[in-house]
């Protein structure tokens, strides 16, 4: 294969940030259609970036215009439907995060591809931030030893004031809040340096109950999902790990702090400066609590959406192109335990 034919489902703004201006960089990718139930919206962007076809039916356009893969970035709630409606196509996927709606669905999913032995793809984009890459090859390399501590959070400050009741702050749409939106990013990253996580006790929190419809300014609805998410939780190595996210922090805007603690060494991630790593590594750095820069390299610079279609263009085997949906399933089932630890009040296992 030379160049990869791929469909766009769902044309709001992760898709126009994200998902298309990086398929369009790659080269070797032509845009066919672009699908969204907001025919507005699908015209919008399809003109925005020159795709040719547009439709608000993506299964009609899947029949009458074939395509290689299909990029998917549609509210969560959709997630599921495109998902199988591509895999029965024969086209290798990528879907926005979290996986799915519920972990039924995830399950059903990551167990149809596996059949069909098709690429699939799940947008945990930190996996690409320079420094996440690199943090992960110390790992492999055995430079922080055996891992006892992953402690992060996640910050935004977009919950609070008069933010209006969107998609995102309902629970039939988006499934959750902040546990979906923010900490499946932070679980899948607790994944891609340590591994499962084995059990967990966990909380969710709203603060802002009601918001104004939107187009209003003084009709209200209400808010059905958390605003902010903490977990303690048992690694399957044997560590331990504490994670948090919030859309309720204020003066953050999109900030990640996360530190990995191991036997032989220590480093803390953080996306604001994605291109180094603070570390503490070797004896006698550990012997003075010493810290310093360490930066990443050419090869930890990677594309997301150039991954996925790179692993197309050469024919890999599914397990070779990550992250993929057996990661997302991975996320999700955290994501599950923590809503059942926090309707329950107890540790959960979370398989």
């Amino acid at each position: 294969m030379e160049r990869v034919r791929v469909g766009v489902i769902g044309a709001g703004g992760i898709a126009r940030a994200v998902h298309i201006p990086q398929l369009q960089s790659h080269g070797k990718v032509d845009l066919v259609w672009c699908a969204d139930v907001d025919e507005a919206a699908a015209h919008q962007t399809a003109a925005r970036f020159g795709i040719a076809v547009v439709g608000t039916d993506y299964r009609r356009l899947l029949a009458e215009y074939p395509v290689d893969a299909v990029t998917i970035a549609t509210p969560h709630n959709a997630h599921y439907p495109a998902v199988m409606a591509a895999l029965e196509a024969g086209v290798h996927v990528c879907c926005e995060k979290p996986l799915a709606f519920s972990l039924r669905e995830a399950e059903e999913m990551a167990a149809e591809a596996e059949r069909r032995g098709i690429i699939t793809f799940v947008a945990f984009s930190y996996w690409f931030v320079p420094a996440a890459r690199l943090l992960k090859e110390l790992i492999e390399a055995g430079d922080l030893g055996e891992i006892l501590h992953v402690t992060g959070y996640y910050a935004q400050g977009n919950a609070l004031g008069n933010a209006p009741l969107v998609w995102r702050f309902q629970r039939a749409i988006a499934g959750s809040g902040a546990l979906g939106d923010l900490g499946s990013h932070l679980i899948s990253l607790a994944y891609l340096w340590a591994g499962p996580i084995a059990r967990l006790t966990a909380q969710l929190k709203t603060f802002v109950h009601q918001r104004r419809l939107p187009g209003s300014e003084t009709e209200m609805g209400p808010v059905d999902v958390d605003d902010d998410m903490q977990l303690i939780g048992e690694l399957a190595g044997g560590g331990i790990c504490t994670l948090a996210a919030s859309r309720t922090y204020t003066g953050r805007a999109n900030y990640q702090r996360v530190e990995v603690s191991g036997r032989e060494g220590g480093a803390v991630y953080d996306n604001s400066r994605p291109d180094e790593l603070q570390v503490c590594l070797g004896k006698a750095w550990r012997a003075r609590n010493a810290w310093a820069p360490l930066p990443a390299g050419r090869a930890h610079r990677l594309t997301q959406m150039h991954v996925f279609v790179d692993g197309i263009l050469a024919g890999k085997a599914p397990r070779e192109v990550q992250p993929s949906f057996a990661v997302g399933l991975e996320v999700q089932r955290v994501m599950d335990a923590v809503e059942r630890s926090a309707a329950s009040g107890t540790w959960v296992d979370v398989r």
